[in-house]
C-alpha cells in the first residue's frame, strides 16, 4: 500500500527546497521525545511562486506541531528567502529584480489524524495570520488508493513473495505507481479468480516474476500467465515485463518459447553481493520497471 510519506514526496512535481525540523518534547521538564518533521518549499517553475508542505510522523502531538508552524510561519519564509532559486531554461535572457512570491497555502501530511477541537484552534490561528492550510492524513491515503487505477499487475509464486514480489510492490508504490498485488488488492470475501482477471484486464503492464517456483507451479501462476498472453494476442499489445531469478534460458523456453524471447530484467542474488550492493541493484531494477510501466 502506498504510504502517506510517499504522497508527501511525490504529490507535487516542482523544484523543492528541503530541510528537517527537530522538535523536542518535554515531559516532567526533561526532553525525552524527539520528533523530526520534514519541510518542503515548493517552487513553481515558471512563476517562481512558492508554497510549503510538511510531513509530521506518527505522534499524538501532531496538532501542537502544526500550531507551532502556523504561529511562527514568518520564520519559515525567512529561511526560504535565504535561498534564491529561479526556474527557466539555459538560453533564457533574464532582466530586472527577481522577487519570490509566496502563496498562503500550506499542506500538512500527518500520520496521526487531528481531532475536530484542535482543527478549530488551528483554523483560528490560520485566519489571524492570513494562512490557508490543508490536512492530509489516513483518509487521504485511503481515498487516493480507491481512485488510483493500478498501473501494473505482479504475477508471482507465493513462495517468492518476501524475497521479490513484496520489495518490488513496495518500491513501485513508493514512486506512486499503484500495483495489483494480492497483499494490497484483495479484501476479505473477494473472489480470487475475479479479482486477478480484473487486475490483468485493467493494468498497463503485467510484471511476471520468473523463478523456479513459478515455472514449477501448475496452479494460479500458470493461469495468470495464460490470461496475460491471451490479452497480448487479442489486443496486439506488449504488456509483459518479465523478471528472471535463478532460472536458465532453457528452463524458460521449456515453459514458454515466447516468454524466453522477451527481453527480461534479472533480479540480483543476495548471496553474490554485499548488503549495500544488493540494495542498489534492487533499486535499479525497480526504477527500470517503473520507467517501463510509465512509457
Amino acid at each position: 500500500m502506498t504510504k502517506l510519506y510517499s504522497y508527501f514526496k511525490n504529490d507535487f512535481k516542482y523544484i523543492t527546497l528541503d530541510r528537517k525540523l527537530t522538535f523536542g518534547i518535554k515531559h516532567d521538564n526533561e526532553t525525552d521525545e524527539i520528533i523530526e518533521i520534514e519541510e518542503k518549499v515548493l517552487i513553481e517553475h515558471n512563476s517562481s511562486a512558492r508554497f510549503f508542505t510538511f510531513y509530521i510522523p506518527a505522534s499524538n502531538l501532531a496538532a501542537l506541531f502544526c500550531r507551532e508552524i502556523l504561529m511562527k510561519f514568518k520564520d519559515h519564509i525567512d529561511f526560504a528567502n535565504g535561498v534564491e532559486m529561479i526556474g527557466g531554461f539555459a538560453n533564457d535572457l533574464n532582466f530586472g529584480k527577481h522577487t519570490s512570491v509566496y502563496s498562503n497555502r500550506i499542506y500538512f501530511y500527518t500520520e496521526n489524524p487531528i481531532g475536530a477541537a484542535d482543527l478549530q484552534v488551528l483554523a483560528k490561528i490560520a485566519e489571524e495570520n492570513n494562512l490557508f492550510f490543508t490536512i492530509r492524513s489516513r483518509d487521504y491515503v485511503k481515498k487516493k488508493m480507491e481512485i488510483d487505477k493500478p498501473l501494473a499487475f505482479i504475477s508471482h509464486d507465493s513462495r517468492d513473495k518476501e524475497l521479490i514480489a513484496k520489495p518490488l510492490a513496495n518500491g513501485l508504490s513508493s514512486r506512486l505507481c499503484s500495483v495489483w498485488y494480492d497483499e494490497y488488492s484483495l479484501n476479505i470475501g473477494d473472489s480470487l479468480r475475479e479479482s486477478i482477471e480484473k487486475g490483468i484486464k485493467e493494468v498497463k503492464k503485467c510484471v511476471i516474476l520468473i523463478t523456479k517456483n513459478f515455472l514449477n507451479n501448475p496452479g494460479w501462476g500458470k493461469k495468470e500467465f495464460n490470461s496475460i498472453f491471451t490479452r497480448e494476442m487479442i489486443f496486439n499489445e506488449r504488456v509483459v515485463l518479465p523478471i528472471w531469478f535463478g532460472v536458465t534460458t532453457e528452463e524458460v523456453y521449456e515453459y514458454s518459447p515466447s516468454l524466453a524471447d522477451t527481453v527480461a530484467l534479472i533480479w540480483p542474488n543476495k548471496e553474490d553481493l554485499s548488503e549495500e550492493e544488493y540494495k542498489k541493484s534492487v533499486e535499479l531494477i525497480i526504477s527500470k520497471v517503473h520507467t517501463a510501466i510509465n512509457k
